[in-house]
């Protein structure tokens, strides 16, 4: 259960840093990480992947449970 918490923590906060940080510090999330992907772009893609795949790891867990 504790698991399960931590996940929808870790998504939680990636939602509100892009929510909450692009129209209040564009410049820091303008920040080029690599090449033409900056810091936004890069928050947006760890939300698209992160959360699949923590969703698949937490029903793994409970199905061998």
């Amino acid at each position: 259960m504790q698991r399960q918490w931590i996940y929808t923590g870790i998504i939680f906060f990636l939602f509100l840093v892009l929510v909450f940080g692009v129209p209040l510090f564009p410049e820091l999330m303008a920040v080029e990480i690599i090449g033409p992907m900056n810091l936004g772009m890069l928050t947006f893609l760890l939300l698209h992947i992160l959360t699949p795949a923590l969703a698949f790891s937490y029903l793994k867990q409970i199905q061998g449970e």
